[in-house]
């Protein structure tokens, strides 16, 4: 129930113009806590991934909305590397359910950071426009996003550690059809 409760009381309508409503949803409320805004990596020789999925409510009324854009407004992460050479990017993946967020591409990719040894807290920016692909998904009362850590690694021991997730605010813009 609190992360519903923090999803309404983060949830920010503003007009855009005739006919357009914006929707800021605050997604790093659902995971702050859980344990879900914290992805522990392990990228053996050669690359790899490791991920965390969370369940988003959206407000009810969506599905008879259009969307017109989703973009990540404010997206921010820490890397704290603790052994191994290599780089770490981030992937965002949404879907209806937590199991397709595994099959369907990429609607965010966040440039890789290098890191080596113990190092961090290294910085990461999270924004950009969405995939349009995804747009239908944010019509629904439910979207399921996975967030990856992407690695790679040129050396012969792994490259371990964690990006601790500090902030993710989505922007939906809708036709204002949702009531």
């Amino acid at each position: 129930m609190k992360p519903f409760v923090t999803a309404l009381l983060a949830l920010a309508i503003a007009a855009c113009g005739t006919g357009k409503a914006i929707f800021n949803v605050d997604a790093y409320s659902f995971m702050s806590g859980t344990g879900r805004d914290t992805i522990h990596y392990a990228i053996p020789p050669g690359g790899g991934t490791a991920s965390t999925v969370q369940k988003i409510n959206l407000p009810p009324g969506f599905g008879k909305s259009i969307v017109d854009s989703v973009r990540i407004t404010t997206g921010n992460a820490n890397l704290f590397n603790t052994g191994g050479t290599g780089s770490i990017g981030l992937g965002l993946f949404f879907a209806a359910d937590s199991a397709s967020t595994y099959t369907t591409p990429a609607a965010l990719q966040v440039s890789p950071k290098a890191v080596s040894g113990v190092q961090g807290p290294v910085p990461v920016a999270i924004t950009g426009d969405l995939s349009s692909t995804v747009n239908g998904l944010f019509t629904q009362q439910t979207v399921w996003i996975r967030i990856a850590a992407i690695g790679t690694n040129s050396g012969a021991t792994p490259v371990t550690g964690k990006g601790v997730l500090t902030a993710l605010v989505i922007r939906v813009v809708v036709e204002d059809r949702i009531f």
